[in-house]
């Protein structure tokens, strides 16, 4: 697990994903970025809803088969992750966050700080099976 701890700014969003960038599978690269961002993004507008200036933390939890990948987000907000909306107008400038976390994470949910104040909001990632090669012969492989 790598973590890394951010102040609740706009510009926090870049340096979350520059610094998972390179610590993420491929598999599932992309999408983990893009959620990521999010919730960063979630978290620093929560900070600021309650006018706390704590650092987020950032963690990523890679298995050491590289088949699950875990991100968490804390910020400093008691208020609960809300559902996420089923459509947003195509004009809004935001609103997607939640829609992408459900449709892109292959799990996810939050949980209130064991100390003190906020929540951490996590997503799970399943990297496809490898796909082991031998001769001619392509089999996937049975441990998805």
């Amino acid at each position: 697990m790598t973590c890394l701890c951010l102040p609740p700014v706009p510009s926090s969003v870049g340096a979350a994903r520059r610094w998972a960038d390179p610590l993420l599978p491929s598999a599932v690269r992309e999408s983990a970025v893009l959620v990521l961002s999010e919730l960063v993004t979630n978290a620093v507008r929560a900070d600021a809803a309650v006018r706390d200036p704590a650092d987020i933390e950032v963690e990523i939890a890679v298995d050491p088969a590289g088949r699950h990948v875990a991100l968490a987000v804390t910020d400093s907000s008691d208020l609960p992750l809300p559902e996420a909306p089923t459509a947003v107008a195509a004009d809004e400038d935001s609103g997607r966050g939640l829609l992408l976390l459900h449709a892109l994470a292959h799990d996810h949910g939050w949980t209130r700080r064991g100390c003190g104040a906020g929540k951490c909001v996590w997503a799970l990632f399943r990297c496809p099976a490898p796909v082991v090669r031998w001769g001619t012969e392509t089999l996937e492989s049975s441990h998805a």
